[in-house]
């Protein structure tokens, strides 16, 4: 007997070859080319061609199924809701009481069964099309069926130390976000037949409408999510540096380079790095430091660099999304702007002293918003300044201009960014840097079980790597890696790796930070290292939603809301501030009456200093002296340093050495102490080192 048609068909029948036939006859051979020896079949044959319809029963156990599975997940959401204090104990431990535990299995069951029963009586109400609807039902309710999961995605208490294992969830749920509303807009319009269900969609649309005709508002929540981001980020990290949480290693570094550079003093000086004739030119190439220097000679101190940073990497979200918005419209930019601002790799690298890559993106991303208005002299000053940031940032604008060119937008740009940036990339770093180390490359110790036998430059990294895939694969199948890389992409939904440039966008970040060994500093999100991956993968999430239809985004739109806003919430640190990092440890926030009085004390001892004087300084103190010529990081040594300073609790076992060995000598005196901070002065008094040296004893 021949098959009949199914009701789904819509007046259509569907061929083996996956063509259709609609209304308006058509021949086979329109569809699928005939041979002489394979005449044309008649409309009864194509019929017959047909594939079955899927038997009711099928169709109604899929959707029960899919309708228990959602009952099943409100049941899970109303519990954990519930219990939220156990959960803790109840995900780590699996501790849990056993009448805790039927109650949850009962009430998963009960919402099950019925969201289940309400949902098959839509199978009874009509006879006519009845099963269609409870299917379209079923589907267009399916995003629910992560929502027993959410209560974990948005708590950070139980995943402390338990990263992978919530990255894993984080992003599998993403992604079943991403295909169940997919499902559900592909459903059809009609839902229930409710007049609810018109009333509500009436009025989603409404509201879409109403901000699609406003991109304004759009452009104004980024401004003041930005300047948001800038005055927080700008309070707490020089809350930090007040509360001796900076170091030598980095900002002491950076600071005493700048303020050399608004001197004009020896080319890169910068005396905490090696004493009193170290220069940083070998070590990186910051010439932006001299652009620093203007605003500097106004307030000369690092708390200036520090505001500065938040500055520029809020202020970055505004030219992201002015790029965007040329590109997706004004709300799909304007949840990528915030998604960068609530991006915890962009906090991890804010948090951690001050560095120069974090603030590429401001600029760079400027740089593509002026060739964007075809504003080349603009556009080429700021890829200047980028430039000027680092060596390294000659790279990232051979990527970028790549981009230009490849993506046909502006390809004569993008070939003047790509060989500027490949030009001052080769000779910065293979010519002009290795000049002031003896010919060695500088931080190549990052990578060295990848150096051939003989190499000492970056040279022979890339040997290895092409020359050698499989061993480079073994040092990048590492735990370290796998979660480093969740990081980045879990909390953007993997949108980056969703188009035919992927590779394009995180070659940066894998030369730069995934081909590390035995340096895992450059794989943890609590560095500025991130910035390798954050100046491209957000221009690549602009370019995956591109490629889509505008209403073919708004899945890829509920993926990347909720990925952002689970992951900001756990890893983050404008949320919560609790699981915040900072180098290799938490981020304390916050000012407590101890710090203030540690922090006074301190400043007495500092004022003791003349501004010009030499001083050597623990690690956590010397940023605060370093705005002046020379100030030693004292685990280096003293050289010719006038006065001493350290913190007694701080102190590491090399500063220790150091202090016991200029005390004995007696080479230093103690001026004054004052709390838990020693001020010594070279030929001071000896008469109380006696009572020091008993201090620092083990």
């Amino acid at each position: 007997m021949r098959p009949r048609r199914s009701p789904e068909a819509g007046g259509q029948l569907r061929l083996a070859c996956g063509g259709t036939l609609g209304d308006t006859p058509r021949s086979v051979s329109s569809i699928e080319p005939a041979s002489p020896a394979q005449p044309e079949r008649t409309p009864a044959q194509l019929e017959s061609l047909a594939p079955l319809p899927a038997p009711k029963l099928t169709r109604f156990a899929s959707a029960a199924a899919l309708l228990f599975g959602e009952g099943a997940s409100i049941g899970l959401f109303t519990w954990t809701v519930l219990h939220s204090r156990q959960l803790t104990a109840y995900l780590r431990q699996n501790s849990l009481s056993p009448g805790d535990r039927k109650e949850l299995l009962l009430l998963m069951a009960a919402a099950a069964l019925a969201w289940l029963v309400a949902g098959s009586a839509l199978f009874w109400w009509r006879r006519g099309g009845s099963l269609d609807r409870l299917w379209r039902a079923a589907l267009r309710l399916s995003p629910l069926a992560i929502a027993g999961a959410l209560p974990l995605l948005f708590d950070w208490a139980p995943w402390e130390g338990l990263e992978l294992t919530y990255l894993v969830l984080a992003g599998s749920c993403c992604l079943l976000l991403e295909r169940a509303v997919t499902a559900s807009l592909a459903a059809g319009p009609s839902l229930l037949p409710f007049p609810a269900a018109e009333a509500s969609r009436r009025l989603i649309r409404a509201a879409v409408r109403t901000l699609s005709e406003r991109p304004g508002l759009a452009a104004a929540l980024v401004g003041m999510a930005a300047s948001g981001y800038a005055a927080y980020f700008a309070f707490h990290t020089i809350q930090g540096h007040w509360r001796f949480a900076t170091s030598a290693f980095d900002l002491g570094i950076e600071n005493n380079l700048v303020w050399n550079a608004s001197q004009l003093g020896s080319f890169f000086k910068t005396s905490p790095l090696g004493g009193p004739t170290a220069s940083h030119a070998g070590f990186h190439q910051t010439y932006f430091s001299y652009l620093l220097a203007l605003p500097y000679r106004l307030w000369p101190k690092p708390e200036l660099l520090l505001a500065l940073q938040a500055l520029c990497v809020g202020a970055a979200a505004v030219p992201l999304f002015v790029w965007a918005q040329r590109r997706v419209g004004p709300w799909v930019a304007c949840l990528l702007a915030l998604a960068y601002l609530l991006y915890p790799p962009v906090h991890g690298a804010n948090l951690y002293d001050f560095h120069y890559q974090p603030l590429a993106p401001f600029f760079l991303w400027t740089t593509l918003c002026f060739a964007d208005r075809r504003r080349w002299i603009a556009a080429a000053v700021f890829a200047l300044i980028t430039l000027s940031l680092r060596e390294d940032m000659g790279a990232l604008l051979l990527v970028a201009g790549a981009y230009l060119i490849l993506s046909g937008e502006h390809p004569k740009f993008g070939a003047l960014l790509a060989g500027g940036g490949t030009v001052a990339f080769v000779l910065l770093k293979f010519v002009l840097m290795p000049r002031f180390l003896d010919g060695v490359s500088a931080y190549i110790h990052q990578y060295r079980d990848l150096l051939p036998e003989g190499d000492k430059g970056f040279g022979g990294v890339l040997k290895t790597v092409f020359g050698n895939p499989g061993f480079t694969l073994t040092t990048l199948l590492e735990r370290e890696k796998v979660v480093y890389l969740l990081q980045l992409f879990s909390p953007l939904a993997f949108l980056p790796l969703r188009n035919r440039m992927a590779f394009l966008f995180c070659a940066p970040g894998f030369f730069f930070t995934l081909l590390e060994t035995k340096y895992p500093a450059l794989v943890q999100t609590s560095f500025q290292y991130t910035a390798y991956w954050t100046l491209l993968l957000f221009p690549a999430c602009a370019h995956a939603f591109r490629a889509l239809e505008t209403r073919k985004r708004w899945p890829l739109v509920a993926a990347l809301a909720l990925s952002i806003g689970c992951n900001t919430v756990v890893f983050g640190s404008v949320v919560q501030q609790n699981t915040a990092r900072s180098a290799f440890g938490k981020y304390r926030f916050g000012l407590t009456a101890e710090d203030r009085q540690r922090h006074a004390d301190a400043y007495v001892l500092i004022a003791k200093t003349p501004p010009t004087a030499k001083v050597a300084a623990s690690e956590f103190l010397n940023p605060h002296v370093s705005s002046r010529p020379d100030a030693y990081a004292l685990r280096l040594g003293l050289f010719d340093a006038e006065y001493v300073l350290f913190d007694v609790p701080m102190l590491r076992s090399d500063e220790r050495a150091v202090i016991r060995s200029a005390l004995v000598d007696p080479t230093f005196g103690v001026v004054e102490e004052r709390g838990d901070f020693v001020l010594l002065r070279r030929g001071a008094d000896a008469g109380k080192n006696g009572a020091l040296l008993t201090r620092l004893s083990p």
